[in-house]
């Protein structure tokens, strides 16, 4: 490695007419036209230098159950992305490739990789935000910190539920306005007096759609939040800024 390169495995998705790409420049041309804010659009990175390896195989509906046919391609697109600083992934449902206990060097898995330093910074609960609670509590049943976790999940609130479907393009039935108000519905209704999210000392960021409404998400809690995206910028020297 000559300099910092950020790599991001993706889901396996129709409209990815290509296995791999290379957006050196934040203007390169990108796998899809997304907007910024989705992960595969390079000019969410802030002038990182980002690789794309497509976990083909890992289909959304089979990779939120742990299908290891969808695991599977997650350790394939993983060796594409070698040469990368720090890998991560557009889905945190690929935590599910943790439980191969498989060595990943260089690479998160999911926000639910950052439990562990939740668990350091609060000896209390810790906020679990999700695009399917039933999903990810089955994602964590077994996890160490499970007794600890309260799990919110967004698959009640418009749009959401089509984020856990194979054909989830943007504008297919969903928004980013359409996502926002579901985001600040739940929260509103969860961090409120008696609320599931009242009382917990750490929030962490699952679905990866969510770090781009962390401005929205933070009008609401006042606790530290945690995501993989806002954890590998910084990781890779593009979030505090250093004196001159």
């Amino acid at each position: 490695m000559t300099s910092r390169k950020l790599g991001v495995i993706l889901c396996d998705l129709d409209s990815y007419a290509v296995d791999d790409i290379s957006c050196v420049q934040p203007d390169a041309t990108a796998i899809s036209d997304n907007p910024v804010g989705f992960f595969e659009n390079p000019r969410s990175w802030g002038g990182l230098p980002v690789s794309y390896a497509v976990a083909r195989g890992a289909r959304v509906e089979q990779l939120v159950t742990g299908d290891p046919v969808a695991i599977d391609a997650f350790w394939a697109a993983r060796e594409r992305l070698a040469d990368c600083s720090l890998i991560i992934t557009d889905c945190g449902f690929f935590y599910y490739a943790r439980q191969s206990a498989r060595p990943a060097p260089n690479t998160l898995t999911s926000s639910l990789d950052l439990l562990p330093m939740a668990a350091t910074m609060t000896d209390g609960a810790i906020g679990v935000l999700t695009v399917s609670a039933p999903l990810a509590e089955k994602l964590l049943e077994n996890h160490r910190l499970a007794p600890r976790l309260t799990i919110v999940g967004l698959e009640d609130q418009p749009g959401w539920d089509g984020i856990l479907t194979n054909d989830h393009a943007y504008n297919n039935g969903w928004n980013y306005q359409t996502l926002r108000d579901g985001v600040n519905a739940v929260l509103e209704r969860e961090c409120a007096p008696g609320g599931r999210l009242a009382d917990i000392g750490v929030l962490v960021l699952e679905c990866t759609l969510l770090p781009a409404l962390r401005d929205d998400i933070l009008r609401h809690v006042n606790v530290p939040t945690l995501d993989i995206a806002s954890f590998a910028l910084n990781a890779l020297g593009c979030g505090f800024s250093t004196a001159k």
